[in-house]
Formats: C-alpha cells, structure tokens, sequence
C-alpha cells in the first residue's frame, strides 16, 4: 500500500510543485498590493470556488487514466483489499493537492504579520484549512464522477455544494466542510469496485447513493422546473416581472413609488382622517428606509460579509478591526507602520459593521468615529436582547434605527451627544419578524409620522404571505395601526409550494442542512409559512403515486420482498425524488 501511494505522489510532485509555485507567488502578489486578509467575502469565495475546481480536474484526470478497462483491473488485482487500494491511490493524490493549496497558504500567514503593522488572528489560520478542504472536497467529487454510473453519479454530486449556500459560521462552517468532504469519500468507497457500471453492492453504499441520488433530483426538480416555467412564461409576455403587474399584487406593491403604495394601503379607508393623510402623502417628501442588512458580523468568522476597516484620512490611519482582541490596530498608510489600538472605552459586543458617515453597528449600538478627536464613541445603545439590523436612516430631521423588534426615531444630534441626552422621539414595534420586510416608507405628519410596512420578502415567487400595514405614530411617540391589507400573489399556487409538494421531507432536511452551524440570525427571521391543505394533500397523493412507481419498478426489477419494502417505504417518505433515485440506480439484485 505504501508503495503505492509513493508511487501516486511521484507522479503528481511536479504537477504539485508547479501548482505551489504558481499559487504562492499570486498570493504573495496580494499580498504586497492589498492586505488579502481584509477582503469582501465574495474574494474568498472565489478563491474557494479555484481551489475546488483544481480538486477536481485532479480527480478527473487521476480516476480517468485508471478508468481504462486494462487499467482498472490492473489496479484492483493487488495482493490487498480495494479500501486499501483507493486509500493508496486517493492519498497520493490527496497529499499532492493539499501542499499545493496549504503550503504557499501557510507561508503567506507566517510572513504576513511581519510586514508593517498587519496583523493574523486565529480565524485567518482556519480560513486556510478551509481552502485545502475544499480542494480535497473537490478531489473526491472528480473522482466520483468518473467512477460512478453516468445514470445518476452527477445528480448525487448536487448536495455537495452545501458548503456553498451554508449559515455556519466560524469552526461550524469548517465542520460542515469536513462533513461533505467525508460524505463524499463514502461515496468513491462504495463506487470503487470492479464492475463501475453496476450500483454499490453494499446496503450502506446503496442507501447513502440513493440519498444524495434523491436530494439532487429534488434540487434539480426545484430548480429546473421553476426556470422552466418562468422561461415559457416569459414567452406568453404576460409574466408579472416583465410585464405590467395585475394591481393589488405583489409585485406592484415591490414597484410602486412610496406615495402610491402608501394611498394604495389607505384605500379600504374611506373617511375623513384617512383622505386627510392622502392629501399630506401628495404633499410631503416620502422617506425610503433602509432595510435589514443581510449579514452581521460574527466573531471568529472565517471571511469578512465586508471589509472590516475604515480610513482616518486626516491622520493618514487604516484602521482594521481584529477579532481576537476586539479592537481596531492602526496602520499608517504612508509607512506601513504601526498607530496603536482604537475601540471604545466600553468596549465591542461584536465585531462592528462600518457604514456610511463613520458609524459603526456592533449588536445592539451605533458607534461613531470622531473624525476631531480620533475616538470611538457609543452613541446609541438598544434594550439588552436588540439587534440593530439595518443602516440609520433619514426621515426629514430624524435618525431612524431598526432592530428586529422596533423601529426608533432619534433626534439626529444623537450622533453628537448620544442617547443619553437625546433618547428616542418615537418607537415603534415591529409588526412581523424583520426578515420578511420588503420595505418601509413613511411622511412626516405635523405631530408625528406614517409609516407604510410592506411584509413581501419570500412572497414574489415563494410560498410568504405578503401584506401592508399603515401605522400612525402621534407626537409623543405612541403608535397605532390605522390599514392593513393582503397583497395577492402574482405567480401560481403550483410554483410558489413547488418544494413542498414536492417532498416535504426533503425542504425540511435541505433547510436544517443550510442552517447548521449559523446561530441565531436577527435578520433572518420571518413569518411562519401557512401551507394550505391542498399542498399536503397534494404532497400524500404525489407520494402514494410514487411508492405506487416503485412497486413496479421493483417487480421489473425482480427485486426480493425486503427489498422492494424498503424501496417503497422510503419512496412514501421522500416522494417523488425518491422514485427518480430508484429509476436511475435501478439494483440489479436484490440489495
């Protein structure tokens, strides 16, 4: 086995070497240009996505040239079991890549700090173990693909992609990594045999084949047959998104300017204050606030959802934040050299998002950066359990912060002298969690404002319910909901639940799946989904068809009783993406 696996790696040490080279040089090119540490994280996503194109051309390549029939029985006719054989063959490879991608990595992580005043938290050393993951990760879906039946072997590669659309954060989301990469070197396992166009013989093999087989046929269901049908919808020239909305919808609502939404919420109102309040709407400014921010900060992150410094340029200082002692280190931008430490005197719950006009949201506080003095202050400080969620806003001389409960109107001296001097005008509780918000307009009125709240986010073409909601707030900061109405959907009941009815089992595991790891989101709460009973019933109907499907294939099949009772039991579990799994896998013998 070992000389096998040398043998692997003395094939590949010059393709690695060059890689190395290659690899190490662009990054110690960043490095001299920009501080690749500090960057957005669509940059490292990029980079991820290179690693793991490079994992798999490797397993392409390796898996390609043993595929060949002499090749291959050649290779699995040694004096050792195949485990050993793949262990070999996939180690050799395997080692080659990870230096390629962790070697020039590590080099980069011990040189960086010792240019200017740079600095590399703990986070920054997970963040390269990530890259060689996802190489590796890459490897083994190459590998796969090659040695694995054409029928099926590219829809069970569709779940490995959950890195890419995964919450987790920090050693989570490296865990999750860890986990597709070892869920992925199950599947080469149960593949590498000598007959590659049978399925694992294996019943663990077989079950674990049959479950990627059948969440990449329910993606591909979602996906594919929603774009399939907004294409030809498109094509009528009648699709909502093309097209002149029907009124009342959803996406008229999404479109409108905020004068018009705000007559079109205070339409069922037919007396005296609300044609009041249209009269003001026609002549006031209306006010667009901003809406939640999609990503906070976390501490120990593996990348930046922004970068996480701000430029003092009176004083010549980048100021960057580190997570590891939770405060900004200076770095003069003429030398390079160092400017101390900055953070508040009360300190940083979060790590802080900068925004527009030096400000800073670190949970529940707005911090301003003193451009005369060169300090952070806290200027805002919500309830303990509050999260601002969104960047400030304008509303004629007001400030307006939002947290996932309530909407604050502020004296925008606030930014000044604080809250202490200057407390809230106005609080308004949130009507519904914040994820759902689509967006929020209002008018100042003579003693107070009205605030229009558009609850649509999931409800274009998703399965939300979307509505408005008028909220009168007096001139001493009291508020009460004066409209409300439903906003009807635009696009069929069919599209909108399609990955209910579909298999219920299947969204439920595909959305735990995305959310391990991820903690508690603020932003990304939203209003329960009512689905109808039609969806269900839709759903046991669409099932029952399906375990139906599988009955005969099994009889075709001429598969034993046990099996074929499991083929069905599983196939009334997770519906039709099941019975495709059954159809392409299609056992020879019993299982």
């Amino acid at each position: 086995m070992f000389e096998l696996y040398k043998a692997e790696c003395r094939r590949f040490r010059w393709w690695a070497l060059g890689a190395g080279a290659v690899h190490a040089g662009t990054l110690f090119f960043f490095d001299r240009v920009v501080d690749p540490l500090q960057q957005p994280e669509m940059v490292y996503q990029l980079m991820g996505a290179i690693y793991a194109v490079a994992g798999v051309l490797l397993g392409l390549y390796q898996a390609g040239s043993y595929a060949r029939m002499n090749q291959w029985i050649a290779l699995l006719h040694r004096p050792m079991p195949r485990r050993r054989v793949l262990a070999a063959v996939a180690g050799g490879s395997a080692t080659m890549l990870a230096a390629a991608v962790l070697v020039p990595i590590l080099l980069l992580l011990l040189s960086h700090g010792h240019i200017g005043a740079r600095f590399v938290d703990a986070r920054h050393w997970l963040l390269g173990l990530s890259g060689g993951v996802l190489a590796l990760t890459g490897l083994m879906g190459g590998i796969y693909a090659v040695l694995s039946p054409r029928r099926y072997g590219w829809l069970a590669l569709i779940p490995a992609l959950l890195p890419s659309v995964s919450m987790a954060v920090g050693w989570a989301a490296l865990l999750v990594q860890c986990a597709v990469l070892a869920a992925l070197t199950l599947l080469v396992a149960s593949v590498f045999k000598p007959d590659l166009a049978v399925p694992p013989r294996t019943r663990s093999g077989l079950a674990g084949t049959a479950l990627a087989v059948a969440m990449g046929a329910y993606l591909m269901i979602v996906v594919a047959g929603d774009l399939v049908f907004q294409t030809l919808w498109i094509a009528t020239g009648t699709h909502p998104l093309n097209s002149v909305p029907p009124r009342g919808g959803v996406v008229e609502a999404t479109r409108a300017d905020g004068a018009a939404l705000m007559e079109a919420g205070l339409a069922a109102r037919g007396d005296g204050q609300a044609r009041l309040w249209r009269e003001q709407i026609h002549l006031s400014e209306v006010f667009n606030l901003p809406l939640t921010i999609k990503w906070l900060p976390v501490r120990a992150e593996l990348t930046n959802v922004a970068p996480m410094e701000f430029d003092d340029e009176r004083r010549g200082v980048r100021w960057t934040f580190s997570h590891d002692d939770m405060r900004f280190h200076g770095v003069r931008i003429a030398d390079g050299a160092g400017a101390g430490t900055l953070a508040d005197d009360g300190g940083f719950e979060t790590p802080p998002l900068a925004t527009e006009g030096n400000r800073l949201i670190a949970g529940g506080s707005l911090f301003v950066f003193d451009i005369d003095d060169g300090a952070i202050h806290r200027r805002i400080r919500l309830p303990a359990g509050e999260t601002i969620v969104g960047r400030p806003g304008k509303a004629g001389s007001a400030l307006t912060v939002m947290s996932q409960q309530k909407l604050r109107f502020y004296d925008e001296r606030v930014l000044d002298k604080g809250d202490a001097v200057y407390p809230p005008l106005a609080t308004v509780p949130m009507p519904a969690p914040v994820g759902s918000l689509m967006r929020i307009d209002l008018i100042e009125l003579l003693d107070g404002y009205l605030v229009s709240f558009t609850y649509a986010r999931g409800g274009v073409e998703g399965p939300a319910d979307s509505w408005q909601q008028i909220v009168e707030v007096d001139g001493v900061g009291r508020s009460r909901a004066v409209a409300r109405r439903t906003l009807k959907p635009d696009f069929p009941f069919v599209v909108r639940f399609l990955n209910y009815w579909v298999s219920p089992v299947l969204r439920i595991v595909r959305d735990q799946a995305q959310g391990i790891g991820g903690g508690t989101v603020p932003m990304a709460a939203r209003e329960p989904v009512r689905v109808p009973l039609s969806v269900w019933l839709a759903s046991a109907i669409l099932a029952l068809a399906s375990a139906a499907g599988s009955l005969i294939l099994a009889a075709r099949r001429r598969l034993g009783a046990p099996a074929t009772a499991v083929w069905i039991g599983a196939t009334l579990i997770l519906g039709l993406p099941m019975l495709i799994a059954f159809w392409l896998i299609r056992p020879s013998r019993p299982a």
